[in-house]
């Protein structure tokens, strides 16, 4: 009856060994795929960002060129600068609703839901 006992008692604890090594692997790979998506969106917001600098400066020049004939030369580049100022002073004033909210709100999204709803 002893060794019934024990042997019951060593497959309870051989199969509760399996069972933390499944979830210690599941838990492995979930902090991998959200870390990918994480990363992922990363890489594609500093695409996106580099992308949209050198479109600004296009497009800010051809403002220029366009004000040129109205205001002058130093007028028009002065007026650029201020609308740049300006939206500056925008992101500044409204990070919090704009920036801050919507990354967090990102990354507890992945990193606290149910990963049906990655992304």
């Amino acid at each position: 009856m002893l060794d019934a006992q024990n042997n019951a008692f060593r497959r309870l604890f051989e199969e509760g060994k399996k069972y933390l090594a499944l979830q210690i692997d599941y838990a492995k790979l979930t902090a991998t795929e959200k870390i990918s998506v994480i990363l992922g969106m990363s890489v594609l917001f500093i695409i996106i960002l580099v992308l949209s600098v050198g479109a600004g400066i296009y497009l800010s020049f051809a403002l220029v060129y366009l004000l040129e004939p109205l205001v002058g030369i130093v007028w028009s580049y002065t007026l650029v600068g201020a609308v740049f100022l300006l939206l500056i002073g925008l992101v500044v004033l409204f990070k919090k609703r704009f920036i801050l909210i919507p990354i967090t709100r990102f990354i507890s999204k992945i990193l606290l839901d149910d990963d049906k709803n990655l992304p």
